[in-house]
């Protein structure tokens, strides 16, 4: 496996992004080249960055396990939108980046061959992005996801929490429609199949302080499963951490591939016990 970190300039925000990248070059060979099996943009949470996917994670072995692209980017406390106060972060996702990851790097960009997930706030990101870009990627993945924006400014009222919304939306954290991920779904359940994807969210049940991240996602699970999405569900004893976050990405893995991966790795990780 290649592992680039690097720090790529993106003309249209005028700004450096820096991404980390891991290539499975041990991978399939195919006409002479190593070809890989798809490619799978992670997305950080509040105060995160790529690295944290490389570092805090075993991220790294999954997609090597399984001949994965990684993308994952650094995105500050953006929330993955263009923000009132920052730099426009969600056309950074959806259409700078990439652009020049491809000039540089020959990624793949084909639908069918990309997939997005992120942890908490870069779970609210997944979902948003993906919902909004159905002919970019095939399935979404939202772990611990932030996933009822106006619920979560609301309870984070005259907190020092609250104080991370503004530069996002504004003084008066007015939420416009398409960031609203609740507003998102029956445009989502009303495409044509070739538009349809896949979600997977995940959350630990005891995953509540702060920002009642489990009511999010119930939520958010009602009301997708009223209006017909195709979402499945996990979830496992846990709070808002890594051991959580490392496990969903092995679900993801496993659940875009219909594969028994996340079986497989649940047995290690017993018999390693």
């Amino acid at each position: 496996m290649a592992y680039i970190s690097a720090s790529v300039y993106v003309p249209e925000a005028m700004t450096n992004i820096n991404v980390e990248l891991l290539f499975p070059t041990d991978g399939l060979l195919v006409d002479g080249r190593h070809e890989a099996k798809g490619v799978i943009t992670l997305l950080h949470g509040l105060y995160g960055s790529g690295k944290d996917w490389t570092q805090l994670s075993a991220a790294s072995r999954y997609a090597y396990d399984r001949g994965y692209i990684l993308v994952c980017p650094s995105c500050g406390n953006s929330f993955y939108n263009n923000m009132v106060y920052g730099p426009p972060m969600y056309s950074v996702i959806v259409e700078y980046l990439p652009k020049q990851l491809d000039l540089i790097f020959r990624i793949p960009r084909e639908r069918e061959l990309n997939y997005i997930a992120g942890l908490s706030m870069g779970g609210y990101g997944a979902m948003r992005i993906g919902l909004l870009n159905p002919d970019r990627y095939a399935a979404i993945g939202a772990f611990s996801g932030a996933l009822d924006a106006v619920a979560m400014i609301h309870a984070t009222a005259g907190t020092p929490y609250r104080s991370f919304f503004t530069p996002v939306f504004g003084e008066d954290l007015d939420i416009p429609g398409d960031a609203d991920l609740l507003k998102l779904i029956p445009q989502a359940a009303a495409r044509g199949e070739e538009l349809k994807q896949r979600i997977l969210i995940t959350c630990g049940r005891q995953d509540e302080a702060d920002y009642h991240i489990h009511s999010q996602n119930r939520t958010f699970i009602d009301a997708a499963g009223k209006a017909g999405l195709d979402l499945s569900y996990r979830e496992w004893d846990g709070v808002h951490v890594w051991n959580v976050w490392d496990r969903s990405l092995v679900e993801f893995i496993s659940f875009i591939e219909n594969s028994d991966y996340a079986v497989e790795q649940r047995k290690n990780w017993t018999e390693d016990a």
